[in-house]
């Protein structure tokens, strides 16, 4: 039953698709697609900000939700029967050339496997577990996306676009059963915006699939598909705009510019990391508007698209500034913002975000003579490769592919775009002008980047959006090589090379291979209960037999003390969340402590590295201590 309510945005997502197609019917469907996407993605933002202001984020307030554009659709459906006038379908067109049919073929299967792999895989990547998806269950909870007492600050301090998508989903299923598709979603509205790119680069239809096979075996990308962490969400939006950018570019349509407007609040609704992807098309856009309608048309669209990523990011940043006094929690500023603001950490860090997915695999001499030409370079710069100015977590390092989520590498494609750029810059002329600016403004965004973050040892998912913009450039080029099939051979290659990612991945394996994978049968055979502590096995003995005994003392109210690292969401998942009854708080002293409901009284507390006589709750004595858990329960009478 609540899986069914799981359809409704997405019947809704087909309305409005037709509804926009029979207003522009000459738009590329491929266009009229993201564009219904972003115009939804909107709507749900300021649904569910509308809703949180009387806690109505329910199953009810989210279906009557869906439900209005499905019936404004049908009330337009009718009129349009009523008075005579058609209803324009849809012109898909696929080439019947056997490479189309191929690329058609292997890009569908890539597509299926991790639809696969995100339906039967729960929730289970580290960072989900301590606060993407803890926050979506607080959230569902409280009926609202406002901020709530937490120990772990990036719960209410992140960014909450792509976590949004997943409340939807979450509360009207009931389940997290749904939870990685936006992901997906994300992954298959990205391939879609590759091929329009290359469309609007002047490419022709087998260039476009070209591209959108790059892309769609990007590992890093493979892998987030199938998660729910929010860096292809974010690439997305991010491509949006862009697409929009050179629909404005080639015909001078006003309606571009409010697309991109609303794309680029939503990839920064998503993950504050899109800025320097999103900051050279910005530029090229004021450039044309200058151009075009003077300085006071770069004025009036300015405030436009200010206004618009105000009103989509408006309630995330005043929440963030009632707790942190900031539109941003002070310390993961701190953490994560470059800090060394030269030429020489520049270079540095743009050396070692390329260099990070550089290494191949069975080849650790090759691996260590780049990392020591990296770090000769970083050297005679005079400066240490860690220095923790430009470093946040993890010591450089050039290794071989791996597929553990969060290191993931994408080094076939990082080769790949290194030539495909040295071509483009040699031999631009052949491609065109708009090809040779697409890849620069590209390859200008990850300069950008690596001068605004700190290097990351998990930080290739933030790379993200890069790889996949990166892919049109790519996609031209490799396009030029059609008689001598190169750039064909090239695409089967990068498919063949997706392999381990496709079916291997650490966590969540199709195919478990003994030593490197966290569980030992396939995905489909595996308890999901193994599969929610895949990254996490140190945690399960504690937490099963803790919300055991929560359980069998018939409690519903549970206390938390726990770390800032904790994979909370683990605690709601074996406590049988979403559940009406069930209400689980924190008790802590921070700065959301103002957040704690006043009237809870938790029957029981788990506490991480608490130390003797430091819970002082009314009723509650000491029940089990194992390693460095606590669990408190109701004293003996």
């Amino acid at each position: 039953m609540y899986y069914l309510l799981g359809l409704i945005p997405v019947l809704a997502f087909i309305c409005l698709l037709i509804y926009l197609k029979n207003q522009h019917p000459t738009d590329q469907t491929r266009r009229i697609i993201l564009q219904s996407a972003t115009l939804l993605g909107c709507y749900l933002v300021l649904a569910i900000e509308g809703l949180s202001i009387f806690r109505a984020v329910t199953v009810i307030s989210l279906a009557i939700t869906w439900m209005l554009p499905i019936l404004a659709f049908l009330a337009w459906f009718k009129y349009k029967k009523t008075t005579g006038s058609g209803v324009i379908g849809f012109d898909f067109k696929i080439s019947t050339g056997w490479w189309t049919r191929i690329f058609l073929v292997l890009t569908c299967g890539i597509l299926l496997v991790t639809a696969l792999v995100a339906w039967v895989t729960p929730p289970q990547t580290w960072d989900s577990l301590t606060y993407h998806l803890s926050r979506v269950a607080h959230w569902a909870q409280n009926q609202s996306v406002w901020h709530y007492a937490t120990g772990i600050g990036r719960q209410t301090s992140m960014p909450p676009g792509a976590e949004m998508i997943t409340l939807n989903f979450y509360v009207l299923t009931q389940s997290d059963r749904l939870a990685n598709f936006p992901q997906w979603f994300a992954m298959l509205g990205s391939l879609i915006a590759v091929s329009l790119v290359v469309h609007y680069l002047g490419a022709n239809s087998t260039g476009q699939w070209l591209a959108v096979i790059i892309a769609a075996t990007i590992p890093m990308g493979i892998v987030e598909a199938s998660s729910t962490i929010n860096d292809y969400v974010a690439a997305f939006w991010v491509i949006c705009v862009v697409v929009e950018t050179l629909a404005y570019y080639r015909a001078n349509e006003e309606r571009s510019l409010i697309y991109v407007s609303l794309a680029a609040g939503l990839a920064i609704l998503t993950k504050p990391t899109v800025v320097p992807y999103l900051l050279p098309f910005a530029a090229w856009i004021a450039y044309l508007l200058i151009k075009r309608h003077g300085l006071p048309g770069l004025l009036k669209w300015a405030g436009i698209a200010i206004l618009a990523v105000s009103v989509l990011n408006g309630g995330y940043l005043a929440q963030n500034y009632r707790t942190y006094g900031a539109l941003s929690n002070p310390v993961d500023f701190d953490t994560h913002y470059n800090q060394l603001h030269s030429v020489q950490g520049l270079i540095a860090t743009t050396l070692k975000n390329a260099g990070i997915n550089m290494g191949l695999p069975n080849l650790p001499a090759y691996n260590a003579e780049i990392y020591r030409l990296i770090l000769k370079v970083v050297v005679k710069l005079g400066l240490d490769i860690n220095d923790p100015r430009m470093t946040v977590a993890g010591e450089f390092r050039v290794s071989e592919p791996s597929t553990a989520e969060d290191i993931v590498s994408n080094p076939y494609h990082t080769y790949l775009y290194a030539i495909s750029f040295l071509l483009l810059m040699l031999t631009y002329k052949k491609h065109g002008k708009l090809a040779l600016l697409y890849g620069l403004l590209v390859a200008a965004s990850f300069i950008i980047f690596s001068y605004v973050y700190k290097w990351n040892g998990f930080g290739t998912r933030y790379q993200l959006p890069f790889f996949v913009l990166f892919a049109p450039a790519a996609g031209v080029v490799l396009n030029s090589f059609e008689k001598a099939k190169v750039g064909h051979l090239l695409a089967l290659a990068l498919v063949v090379s997706a392999y381990p990612w496709l079916f291997k991945i650490e966590s969540r394996p199709l195919l478990p291979q003994a030593g490197s994978s966290l569980v030992q049968n396939s995905i489909l055979y595996e308890s999901r209960l193994n599969l929610y502590f895949a990254n996490a096995p140190g945690r399960r003995d504690d937490y099963v037999e803790f919300t055991n005994q929560i359980k069998d003392a018939g409690c519903s109210r549970v206390g938390l003390m726990l770390e800032g690292e904790d994979p909370e969401y683990l605690l709601w998942v074996l406590m049988g969340a979403p559940r009406r009854e069930l209400q689980i708080e924190w008790v802590v002293s921070g700065v959301t402590s103002r957040y704690a409901p006043k009237d809870f009284k938790p029957c029981a507390l788990i506490c991480h590295g608490c130390s003797s006589g430091q819970v002082n709750i009314p009723g509650l004595e000491l029940a089990i201590y194992t390693h460095d858990m606590w669990l408190y329960l109701p004293a003996e009478q």
